[in-house]
């Protein structure tokens, strides 16, 4: 399964993938809006969660590598994780390498993502959590449709440091 866009390829993470995963998720300013850096036991453990078979009505991810098409060089993660009790319904979540933020790939890999939930899965709905603070994903989403669902006080941990949540919501 392969997403294209105009300068991207968004195609299956795979156990190819395990030495991109880990630098991209023990880079601390890529981290900085999505979670602790992870020890080595617990990212291996994230990843085997992330290339098992994915299936829609699971409690579960598809996630992609974002892929430059000039070079194939992987700038990012992408993917959907689908709910068992609300099959209509999936959360969206990306993460790009510094290298590779504020040059549009962000956007141009969430339309096909987007684009994919929608019309090629059938989801109703898509929703994203964002950490407050995170601006750059906060108006990339809302410049994709997405609008505030609720703000979660106080409910996620990052460096010891309470965040709150923002929730946001994109119907088809």
């Amino acid at each position: 399964m392969e997403l294209l866009t105009q300068r991207l390829k968004l195609r299956l993470l795979n156990k190819q993938d395990w030495n991109f995963f880990q630098n991209l998720n023990q880079n601390h300013q890529a981290m900085r809006y999505v979670a602790d850096i992870p020890d080595e036991q617990r990212l291996r453990n994230l990843f085997e969660s992330r290339i098992e078979t994915w299936e829609k009505g699971k409690d579960s991810y598809l996630s992609f590598v974002i892929e430059r098409l000039d070079n194939k060089e992987p700038i990012g993660l992408h993917g959907l994780k689908g709910f068992a009790e609300n099959q209509q319904q999936a959360e969206l979540g990306f993460i790009l390498h510094p290298n590779y933020q504020g040059q549009g790939f962000a956007l141009e890999a969430t339309k096909a993502v987007i684009e994919f939930a929608l019309k090629a899965m059938g989801y109703q709905a898509l929703v994203a959590t964002v950490t407050d603070g995170n601006t750059a994903s906060l108006g990339l989403l809302y410049k994709l449709g997405f609008v505030h669902y609720q703000t979660i006080k106080q409910n996620y941990k990052i460096n010891n440091i309470w965040h709150d949540d923002i929730v946001l919501m994109l119907n088809a």
